[in-house]
């Protein structure tokens, strides 16, 4: 939605979750020489000063990666993560998932981003500028659904694809789960990692709609694996208590992976912090 805008929840404990997987999913991807291509359906603004108006009025970074400061985690993609944070928050700022999948690119890898909102999408193609790095990254001004249909099967045909829709309207439920059938039929191997918000009764009608579209999309003839972050108890009326990711062919055994790496996460960020992760459907 073009009303939407990250800089309100940039580094909130919903952005730990989604980019530590990510990271996780590019990983694997790095241990064969073979190139890869990224698709970024939703990419925003790329870089969001946490210092800024918008940041600074929700203060949701204070309960996400303000909690890492000085963190010495053990987990090899935790400390990537840390890594890939580091200059940014000398600079006071969180890097999007634009900027690490940036970071992670090498010389053969493409980029692909895909952002609508007129002002996030200039923002986003200065903070490409100011942080090329290596490989190909394309930004696009266009619908992240359309994009990313239009482009698969991508060359390489080896990759991954980020979803992470603002879900402000409950039909984006439903057009999330057409446009993941659709991109699986055009790019059958891709790995999708789709971000999904948990949401208490006070979201309305907008409660329990990510639940059922996981569920529909583990009736799809794809292996799929779900991680969740929880912060708060649904029962305190917390809004977005937690949110989750399901991965769509998800790498060999990056289940495990995923839940060591998030065990000590939750550990970092308070007593209430749960985490956990559940095949929602096995293939192989």
């Amino acid at each position: 939605m073009l009303s939407y805008l990250h800089g309100y929840h940039a580094g909130n404990h919903a952005d730990l979750i989604k980019h530590a997987v990510w990271l996780a999913v590019l990983d694997r991807l790095h241990q064969k020489a073979k190139p890869f291509t990224l698709i970024d359906t939703h990419a925003g603004a790329g870089c969001y000063p946490l210092t800024g108006e918008q940041a600074q009025k929700t203060q949701e970074y204070k309960s996400g990666v303000a909690l890492l400061q000085g963190w010495q985690p053990v987990h090899p993609v935790l400390q990537r993560y840390l890594q890939v944070l580091k200059g940014f928050s000398e600079r006071h700022q969180y890097p999007g998932s634009p900027l690490i999948s940036v970071s992670q690119l090498r010389d053969a890898d493409h980029l692909h981003l895909m952002e609508l909102h007129p002002g996030e999408h200039e923002r986003l193609r200065t903070a490409i500028k100011q942080n090329r790095g290596n490989g190909h990254t394309h930004v696009h001004h266009r619908d992240g659904f359309e994009g990313a249909i239009s482009l698969c099967p991508p060359k390489p045909n080896r990759g991954a694809i980020l979803i992470d829709p603002p879900y402000e309207q409950r039909k984006e439920y439903d057009a999330v789960i057409t446009a993941v059938k659709q991109l699986l039929k055009r790019w059958p191997q891709a790995q999708i990692v789709l971000w999904y918000p948990l949401l208490s009764q006070r979201a309305g009608d907008k409660a329990g709609q990510s639940e059922a579209m996981c569920e529909t999309l583990a009736a799809l003839q794809h292996s799929v694996l779900q991680a969740e972050l929880r912060v708060d108890d649904p029962a305190n009326d917390a809004g977005m208590y937690g949110s989750g990711v399901c991965l769509i062919n998800p790498a060999w055994q990056i289940d495990a992976v995923i839940d060591d790496m998030l065990n000590e996460l939750t550990a970092q960020l308070g007593a209430a912090a749960q985490s956990s992760v559940t095949w929602l459907n096995k293939t192989d």
